[in-house]
């Protein structure tokens, strides 16, 4: 059993190091390769590039697991470590807990707040595991923040 494990295996490792040799030798030369289609740097150069589609702005979707409701906002960059008011569309009034939010912010920790007009924090958020902020105050909140795009 022993010489059999001991063929198989360096039929192996030779099987390997022909392939690897089969696969790093050079190749010839494009006006010596039979059937190769030369390409004219001239012809393609003159050749107007694809333009790509603009990428929308990052979005993210806060999800309220208690109400279902769910909506759609811009990425977190607008949020700073001051209050600045928070971009939250009309399909985020379905939710109690987020039809009163009017600001947010970004705190040196990393949390997210969101506050109402009088600035008392309603939310507050941190980095999740799996969704990218889940809010622990207050305790009975069960809404979460992930990407929408992508």
């Amino acid at each position: 059993m022993m010489n059999f494990v001991a063929t198989a295996a360096g039929a192996g490792i030779a099987a390997v190091i022909l392939v690897a040799n089969l696969q790093g030798g050079p190749l010839p030369s494009e006006t010596t390769r039979a059937g190769a289609t030369l390409i004219d740097p001239m012809t393609t150069a003159a050749v107007a590039p694809v333009t790509q589609t603009p990428k929308t702005s990052p979005t993210i979707r806060m999800i309220d697991l208690r109400s279902g409701a769910t909506c759609r906002i811009p990425d977190l960059g607008g949020a700073t470590a001051q209050y600045t008011i928070a971009p939250l569309g009309p399909d985020c009034q379905t939710s109690p807990a987020l039809a009163q939010i009017v600001k947010w912010r970004q705190t040196a920790e990393g949390t997210l707040e969101m506050a109402d007009e009088h600035s008392k924090t309603i939310l507050r958020f941190m980095p999740g595991d799996g969704v990218l902020y889940e809010s622990f105050y207050p305790a009975e909140a069960l809404i979460t923040i992930v990407s929408a795009n992508g």
